[in-house]
């Protein structure tokens, strides 16, 4: 049992990256074939920003496949688009708890065995994302997941 869990924007970017790489290769061609048409070398400096929209689109593949919130049957991590990939092993949960009010970011408290709290910040989304706007931060996927995968690792263990 392995899953992924993704914010929204995240999701959408899966499409958007291909789309960008896709403009991308559209542009240098283009740039290529009116250089050899219009035998005008002035076209191929339309080649450089080519290049750059497909690098991005790579980029935007890149974090999307770099973000978000995995569980499996060892424990989770969680990742951001930047920031570094951090993670718990199940033997190191003690609980997860509900996140406080006014925490949009947070998706669980996990309490460790140590006594240490874990904010677990994993499918954020934008502040100016539509389902940021429309309605608060909805957690409750990636929380139903996570105990669900805890307890079937302490029922397991028994």
């Amino acid at each position: 049992m392995s899953i992924t869990i993704r914010s929204v924007a995240a999701t959408v970017n899966y499409a958007v990256g291909p789309f960008v790489i896709l403009i991308g290769i559209a542009a240098g061609i283009a740039a290529v074939v009116l250089t050899w048409v219009l035998e005008s070398e002035g076209f191929l400096l339309l080649f450089f920003p080519s290049l750059l929209a497909v690098g991005a689109g790579a980029f935007i593949l890149w974090a999307v496949h770099r973000s978000g919130l995995r569980i499996d049957e060892q424990g989770f991590s969680w990742c951001g688009a930047f920031k570094a990939a951090q993670s718990l092993r199940w033997e190191q949960v003690h609980q997860l708890l509900p996140p406080p009010p006014g925490s949009p970011r947070t998706v669980v408290i996990a309490q460790l065995r140590d006594g240490r709290q874990v904010e677990v910040r994993a499918v954020w989304e934008s502040p100016t994302s539509p389902s940021s706007l429309l309605s608060a931060a909805d957690h409750s996927t990636a929380q139903n997941a996570l105990l669900s995968a805890h307890q079937e690792w302490l029922t397991a263990r028994r």
